[in-house]
């Protein structure tokens, strides 16, 4: 399954293995029996994610795991365009939402409660549809195979 960690949990989701809402994504992650789990990253996500050298040692692990997957930083800036020309965003992360379009990634760990209403905005992600993971209530979202 692929998944999109917004910045502002970042550093629950790839350092709290004991976090209650975000612990089980972190295991996976970084354990080598779950080969299908893997985030996607790239466009403004990942100018914000090297904003924190931490971050970035964390992500640049989970790539040379294979567990991470960088798409196109022209493709995401791109769709970025294409989204906000939509003018149908609540949040202030259209990047998100293009990089769920290019990477086909239909799961987001976020708080943000603007970028959720956007996530799960068919007419922003068409199917299969954006869903958002936020506490352990939602651990059936993590089974989904990675596109």
């Amino acid at each position: 399954m692929c998944l999109i960690i917004d910045v502002n949990i970042a550093h629950k989701v790839l350092f709290c293995d004991d976090d209650p809402d975000f612990g089980e994504v972190n295991r996976r992650l970084f354990s080598p029996r779950t080969s299908n789990f893997k985030i996607v990253y790239g466009g403004k996500l990942l100018e914000e994610y090297m904003k924190s050298y931490s971050i970035l040692r964390r992500i640049k692990l989970l790539d040379q795991a294979g567990k991470a997957r960088a798409i196109d930083d022209k493709a995401v800036q791109i769709e970025t365009k294409r989204v906000e020309n939509l003018q149908l965003c609540k949040s202030d992360d259209p990047h998100i939402v293009a990089l769920a379009r290019c990477s086909n990634a239909r799961v987001l760990c976020s708080h943000d409660r603007d970028l959720h209403t956007d996530f799960t905005n068919s007419d922003l992600i068409p199917q299969p549809r954006g869903k958002v993971f936020q506490t352990t209530k939602h651990l059936h979202l993590l089974k989904d195979p990675c596109p």
